[in-house]
């Protein structure tokens, strides 16, 4: 029964990936990836003081673990934020859009006043 276990298929370099190559993968900076690796947030063997070594899959599925997470708090967010479905149209509040831009000063009595000069 034992030789009918399955064996993982050997890990070849291009399955593993160091902090630089995770980094890139990621989209990260390297110490936003160092931080992650210290956090415990992605798996990792440091070899050594300068190797630290991770594996593809680990990092695929880092990636779609957290994003189904902020996929699910986002979500959540968004259902918090909705009025009721029982609120009157005239009841609801309304979403004020702040803009960003300054409001340009009316320029027009200053060019009124250059033409008249």
């Amino acid at each position: 029964m034992a030789d009918q276990q399955r064996k993982a298929p050997p890990i070849n370099v291009e399955d593993t990936l160091g902090l630089e190559g995770a980094a890139r993968m990621l989209r990260l900076g390297l110490e936003a990836m160092k931080e992650l690796v210290d956090k415990g947030e992605v798996p990792a063997v440091r070899l050594n003081q300068k190797h630290t070594v991770m594996l593809r899959e680990d990092l695929i599925e880092f990636l779609r673990s957290e994003g189904r997470r902020q996929a699910a708090e986002r979500k959540k967010s968004a259902i918090g934020n909705r009025p009721a479905a029982n609120a009157s149209a005239s009841g609801q509040a309304r979403r004020v859009s702040k803009s960003r831009r300054t409001k340009l000063p009316d320029l027009r009595a200053y060019e009124q006043a250059d033409h008249q000069s």
